[in-house]
């Protein structure tokens, strides 16, 4: 959903693995769109990348591109959490379930999730659980 750093297109390609494949240029990390096809893609990464307010535009984006059994990957600040059990509810009402979770680490969690289909609510619904807390950041 954000722009790739530059090296990423410059990267030597492995022996054996054939050519790089061209794709168009990624989004602006403004947008929520990015500029591939309805279900193309396998996995969808989500790592300290859901700061915005439309944390929602940006999951439902995620199914769109994702393959039907797609993962989507989540990895974000565990103080952000209110409540994990209201997140991964807004997360399932989108057309996700959970296939794992890690709350064992006190700086991070982590969940992946798999595509099951469309967002099974409409655009006008409040899911409250999509609404993470600002990062908090200690001096050590």
């Amino acid at each position: 959903m954000f722009e790739e750093p530059e090296w990423a297109e410059a990267a030597p390609v492995a022996a054996g693995l054939g050519p790089v494949i061209s794709r168009p240029p990624p989004a602006a990390s403004s947008q929520n769109k990015v500029p591939l096809e309805d279900e193309s893609v396998d996995v969808a990464v989500f790592c300290l990348s859901l700061m915005g307010t439309n944390i929602r535009d940006f999951l439902e984006e995620a199914n769109r591109v994702l393959k039907p059994g797609g993962l989507l990957k989540v990895a974000e600040v565990s103080s952000r959490f209110e409540d994990v059990r209201t997140f991964l509810r807004a997360v399932t009402k989108l057309g996700f379930k959970i296939v794992s979770k890690d709350l064992s680490n006190s700086h991070f969690f982590l969940f992946d999730f798999q595509k099951t289909g469309p967002p099974l609510v409409g655009p006008k619904a409040q899911l409250s659980g999509l609404q993470l807390q600002p990062c908090l950041y200690k001096r050590r």
